[in-house]
């Protein structure tokens, strides 16, 4: 068991606290519990090392902390990993508490159901999605279910749409969006009546957001640099629109990442790996995509990103200059405030 506590002593206005994660290296800390000041300027606070690979990962009650080991082999058996962390709120420090083999290989990424009760990880290596359920102390206690797709799928992330009870897996690999409903008692997943929705092929969905309404799905895809709209409360679900992330004229090779909606839902950005840009669209009335913008992402290869609740400030992981860059919104001619470096980069999200 590793703890790490730091004490601070002040508490600087309008600062929020973050935890980065990324690829593990050189016996180096891969998770940094970090604070993001006023000003746009970060400090990390505590770092404590995982090892294997903890590319994502999402909170779950009490400050845990749940993170995707990322290799084909964990704890000596076939599968990726979950190790399960404490964030402590009031002595700033984390604390990893223990893992387990989630019997997917390559999971890249991880949330937390509904109830509360079960973890659903995507397993890019594998084909796979798996379910965990979880003790009555939130840790990761027996899986409960692993769903193979195929040799060609590389599922890469789950939402859940609260408005009907659907958990949607993309799956980049064999351009589709599973449509899935979790048995809360046996922890296992079964199709929708509508299994799966197809996308444009060869996009490669990666990542998805949805609106306040869960009316409107957002997936960004990575193979070719587009961002997709599904109405999702169709009976046949279909893009209603699909518009370009890059600049016009732009030739060279780039691969989406991420995508998230600001809180008041009026914007929404995605990262270009390659262009190494964020791309900014205003969302209309009916949730369709316009005006497009862009700002250096700060570093190279954006492969995760973390927008404030006020929409000021944008924290991007970017994987292959190792760093942490906090943006601007809206600045494109501005670089990076500051950076803070973790190798490899992969998911950096706000502290609830």
């Amino acid at each position: 068991m590793v703890t790490l506590a730091v004490f601070i002593s002040s508490c600087n206005m309008g600062e929020k606290t973050f935890i980065a994660s990324g690829y593990s290296g050189d016996g180096a800390a891969d998770v940094l519990l970090c604070r993001l000041n006023g000003n746009g300027s970060i400090e990390k606070i505590s770092e404590i090392t995982v090892g294997d690979n903890p590319s994502y990962f999402t909170f779950g009650r009490g400050g845990l902390v749940y993170l995707v080991n990322e290799v084909d082999t964990f704890d000596m058996k076939s599968g990726g990993g979950i190790t399960t962390s404490r964030y402590d709120k009031k002595n700033r420090s984390l604390e990893k508490i223990g893992s387990i083999n989630q019997g997917g290989g390559g999971p890249c990424h991880i949330t937390l159901s509904t109830d509360g009760k079960h973890l659903i990880t995507a397993n890019y290596g594998s084909g796979s999605v798996s379910v965990v359920k979880l003790n009555s102390d939130g840790i990761p206690e027996k899986v409960t279910d692993v769903i193979f797709y195929g040799e060609k799928s590389h599922p890469h992330m789950t939402i859940h749409n609260p408005r009907l009870h659907t958990y949607y897996v993309s799956d980049l690999g064999l351009d589709r969006v599973y449509q899935l409903k979790l048995d809360t008692t046996l922890g296992l997943l079964m199709d929708a009546d509508i299994a799966y929705f197809s996308c444009e092929p060869g996009s490669g969905p990666r990542h998805m957001a949805i609106d306040r309404s869960s009316a409107n799905l957002y997936v960004i895809n990575e193979h070719n640099s587009s961002m997709s709209v599904f109405n999702i409360l169709s009976d046949t679900v279909t893009a209603r629109q699909t518009v370009s992330t890059l600049p016009d004229g732009y030739s060279e090779k780039s691969y989406c990442a991420d995508i998230h909606l600001t809180h008041n839902g009026k914007k929404i950005y995605g990262s270009n790996r390659g262009h190494n840009s964020i791309v900014t669209f205003r969302v209309g009335v009916d949730g369709t995509l316009s005006g497009p913008s862009h700002i250096d992402c700060g570093g190279n290869w954006p492969r995760n990103l973390a927008v404030t609740r006020s929409g000021k400030f944008i924290l991007v992981a970017n994987q292959r200059s190792n760093e942490i860059s906090v943006l601007r919104e809206g600045n494109s001619y501005e670089k990076a405030i500051s950076t803070l470096t973790l190798n490899a980069p992969s998911c950096v999200r706000f502290v609830k």
